[in-house]
């Protein structure tokens, strides 16, 4: 997602320090890192815990301590405070109106007429304002792509693209998404911020606030996948979403890629996956790409056979005088390692038995 270019993410130490808790490494990231993550510390913060240890009690003030300084917090802390039951009432109301008009953005429960564009908007609303703004805009993200039949879109929208706000929106996009779950279910908003500009971004940040969900959002999006990625703009989009949360925490790297073979869908992120991993040990002997390919065309698995022989030929093909990058990464890794006779021979075997 190229739209993204520029745009810090979530470190992988930073994300490491979130799922452990690690109070002690989050006080050591810089504050363009921090602030990233300040919707759910604040939320941690404030909210009654489940754990009533005198080590959390601890780590609390401590957390207390690191946003004490940062003014940011200030305009979280007011996001908190608006009755959200309410909000979520209005919110299928409006849903329940947009079923009825046919998918029709007309009339709108959660946002009255807007007397200015959506970023002056929410740039002079008060916090419950900005939350019915933002979820008004996700809603309809997120019914479009329902009524989509898996065709995809790309959704402009002043909210997400503006580069001003683009913090804000994503501390009431993670505020929204904690306290209104049944509403908007984690997997269903991360497919939903596919659709839109700075996508990647936003569901980075949304994952790393709440860090249990990892393994959930990439199952949900590799499920929800094409066969094969690189035929279609939203698979590369969905490839490129999985490659930069796996960035952020790469010890899932691997797991990630394995759930790309079990649903057989986006067979160049599995490879894109192959060619960032950094084992710790190095082997000159045998590259983690030629395990990776020799493994799946080689294996006892038909379905997973025809499937990868299927992405290696559409590879193949030349698409306005460009072979895809990926493919081509693969084959001439593959080639200087396995060596050009048993690779061709290798793939003619396969390519004949399983595509005819």
């Amino acid at each position: 997602m190229a739209d993204s270019t520029g745009l810090q993410f979530v470190s992988s130490y930073a994300f490491e320090a979130m799922q452990k808790v690690d109070v002690v490494r989050l006080a050591a990231l810089s504050d363009p890192e921090l602030r990233l993550l300040l919707p759910c510390l604040v939320r941690m913060a404030l909210c009654a815990p489940a754990d009533q240890s005198q080590s959390w009690a601890q780590d609390k003030k401590l957390i207390l301590r690191l946003l004490s300084g940062v003014e940011a917090v200030n305009s979280i802390v007011a996001l908190l405070s608006v009755d959200f039951h309410a909000l979520e009432q209005d919110a299928r109301k409006e849903q329940q109106l947009r079923h009825k008009a046919g998918g029709s953005n007309g009339e709108s429960i959660l946002v009255s007429q807007l007397q200015h564009g959506l970023t002056l908007e929410f740039e002079h609303s008060d916090p419950l304002r900005r939350l019915r703004l933002t979820l008004s805009e996700l809603l309809a993200v997120m019914n479009k792509v329902a009524d989509s039949n898996g065709e995809f879109f790309l959704k402009s929208s002043e909210l997400f693209e503006s580069p001003v706000y683009l913090e804000e929106v994503a501390d009431v996009l993670c505020i929204l998404q904690a306290e209104l779950p049944s509403l908007l279910p984690i997997v269903d908003v991360a497919e939903a911020l596919l659709h839109v500009r700075n996508g990647d971004w936003f569901l980075c940040l949304l994952v790393a606030n709440v860090p249990d969900s990892f393994s959930e959002v990439c199952r949900g999006l590799i499920k929800n996948g094409e066969r094969q990625d690189e035929e279609s703009v939203g698979g590369r989009r969905r490839t490129e979403a999985l490659r930069q949360l796996c960035q952020m925490n790469p010890s899932q790297a691997l797991n990630i890629r394995a759930m790309v073979v079990e649903e057989c869908h986006l067979p160049g992120l599995g490879v894109a996956l192959t060619l960032d991993y950094k084992p710790d040990s190095a082997d000159d002997a045998v590259s983690p790409l030629v395990s990776y390919v020799s493994g799946l065309l080689l294996g006892t698995n038909s379905k997973v056979r025809t499937w990868f022989s299927m992405f290696i030929r559409n590879g193949q093909q030349v698409r306005k005088g460009l072979v895809r990058l990926s493919l081509k990464i693969a084959v001439c890794l593959c080639f200087s390692f396995l060596g050009v006779f048993h690779f061709f021979s290798m793939l003619w075997t396969t390519l004949s038995a399983q595509v005819g």
